[in-house]
This record gives C-alpha cells, structure tokens and sequence, in this order.
C-alpha cells in the first residue's frame, strides 16, 4: 500500500480528529511503499508544524525517525517522475501528489490519503483512510 504522506503526519503529530484513524492504517498496512520525496515532504510539514505549534524540534525529529521506521519501502522518484509528469500534464495536478499515484501503478496498489481532490482525480488508485479500514 502506497501512504499519502498526511497519514504519516497526522499519525504521528497527534492530530486531533485523525490521529486515530490514521495510526490505524499505518498499523494495518502489511506493506508501506512512499516515493523517496515523501521524507522531503514530511519534512517540511514537520517545520510547518514547528513553527505554528511551537513544539520542539526534539519531537519534531522523532516523527521523522518514526515515519522512516514505518516505511517497508522507499522508491526512487527517479523511476516514477516521467509517469508522474505525464500524470499531472494530463489531470492539472501537482507532480508531488502523482509522484505517489505514478508509485501506486508500478506496484498495482492503491494511495491511501485524505486528499478529497487526488480521490476525485485518480479514484482508481486511491482510497481513503476509512475505506482502507473496512
């Protein structure tokens, strides 16, 4: 399973209202599969988060550990990009989020995320964290 990087965020900064459920899917996934920018990615959610909660960065680097610890396997952008930017060419979509869609094709897999737009875009490759948990 391919898991949008605000699972991970969500999970793991305790965020109210989908802590909870998004721990329950890192918990359930036997197989968790990001692209190599998801670190980037979180990373900068992380210091987003730093600086609008004033939390340490003690814990924010622990979410960081703990997010790299869950992943069962990080892929190289460099084998998703072309797909990817052919993805956001065609749907109007930032190439960050087909970056995860591109990765969920290769491995024939969905996207588990929040990201209403990236449902209504590529339903065929992504569900929510709710309908992963049914």
């Amino acid at each position: 399973m391919v898991i949008d990087t605000m699972v991970f965020a969500y999970a793991l900064l305790r965020v109210e209202g989908f802590h909870e459920e998004s721990l329950s899917v890192l918990s359930k996934a036997s197989e968790i599969l990001v692209p190599d920018s998801f670190r980037a990615e979180l990373t900068n959610v992380v210091w987003q988060w730093l600086k609008a909660r004033s939390i340490l960065l003690e814990v924010g680097i622990n979410v960081l550990r703990d997010a790299d610890s869950l992943v069962t396997q990080v892929i190289s952008s460099a084998s998703l990009w072309e797909r990817a930017l052919t993805l956001s060419l065609a749907n109007n979509h930032a190439a960050y989020d087909t970056l995860f869609i591109a990765l969920a094709e290769k491995f024939n897999t969905k996207v588990v995320t929040y990201d209403a737009q990236i449902c209504k875009i590529f339903p065929d490759y992504v569900i929510t964290p709710n309908e992963f948990l049914r």
